[in-house]
């Protein structure tokens, strides 16, 4: 009888011993797929942020923009400059400055739609006169920057909540700053334009999102 108890006490053992192996096999089995799952989502999770790049692979950084050659202003323009600028800063705003020159041109009896583009290549010439007998204008330069973030900006819905740029005399550069939404995700990109050949040819010289500078 004392035989047949220690046979089940030996039976009994080796059967917690094989239970204690399946379970560190097991455990050991578990380790390793949370290990390979954690790698999985490593990797996919750098695969990922690569793939958000907004920038285009190939860059384009050479554009021929829309340039006019400023009016030479003569002796008349300059008399005509100080008449209509002085009515119209006595008003709030230049909202009505179409108006204020009909209305001028009536009391001098001069043609109102004459005088109207007169007017608005006189100021050009006053306001970019400076930089030289070429400018890009306003719209020209609004079409400027929009193409530039077409070429380079990459995205299934891109779109402009503010931007700004500044003309620097001394190099001819121009410094521009945007603040995009694309796809839901807020960027702040910002390049330098360098003009040459009277303005015809604006090559980017630096490019950057959220600070980061780009390779050119």
């Amino acid at each position: 009888m004392g035989f047949i108890v220690n046979k089940f006490v030996l039976i009994g053992s080796l059967g917690l011993v094989l239970g204690a192996c399946s379970t560190t096999t097991d455990t050991e089995e578990s380790s390793e797929n949370t290990t390979e799952e954690a790698v999985v989502e490593t990797i996919e999770a750098v695969e990922e942020t690569e793939e958000k790049s907004i920038v285009a692979d190939e860059m384009t950084t050479t554009f021929y923009p829309e340039v006019t050659r400023l009016r030479h202003l003569t002796e008349e323009d300059l008399e005509w400059y100080d008449i209509i600028i002085t009515r119209l800063n006595a008003i709030d705003d230049f909202s009505g400055d179409r108006e204020t020159v009909y209305e001028i041109a009536e009391e001098y009896g001069e043609d109102p739609e004459e005088l109207y583009f007169d007017w608005l290549e006189i100021w050009d010439a006053k306001w970019h006169g400076d930089n030289g007998n070429y400018a890009i204008l306003s719209e020209a330069n609004d079409k400027l920057m929009t193409e530039i973030l077409e070429k380079n900006i990459v995205g299934e819905k891109i779109e402009q909540t503010s931007g700004g740029y500044e003309l620097y005399q001394e190099n001819l550069t121009t410094s521009v700053h945007h603040k995009l939404d694309v796809d839901g995700k807020p960027y702040e990109v910002a390049y330098v334009i360098e003009h040459r050949d009277d303005y015809k040819i604006a090559e980017i010289i630096e490019f950057s999102v959220n600070g980061e500078k780009i390779d050119l």
